[in-house]
């Protein structure tokens, strides 16, 4: 049977240490764990993911990223709860 886990994603926002918890039955991939910081820290989400018939300069999610000043992105299973 599929057992719950939580996972801990660590991460820097302009410098500065953060982090945030996420229950899934599989460890998130990066590009889940920048959905997850993205949905975190935007006040108003709008679309993240560019649509597939567009062809931007820089992808959307990473744009987003960048503005928020997020890099150093870890995730590791949380073993204390």
């Amino acid at each position: 049977m599929t057992e719950l886990k939580r996972y801990r994603i660590h991460y820097l926002i302009d410098g500065k240490p953060a982090s945030l918890t996420l229950s899934a039955f599989e460890q998130p991939d990066m590009e889940q764990a920048e959905l997850e910081i993205l949905l975190h820290h935007v006040r108003e989400p709008r679309a993240a993911i560019d649509a597939p018939w567009e062809i931007p300069v820089r992808p959307s999610e990473e744009s987003r990223m960048s503005e928020l000043g997020v890099s150093d992105i870890r995730i590791e299973e949380d073993s204390n709860h």
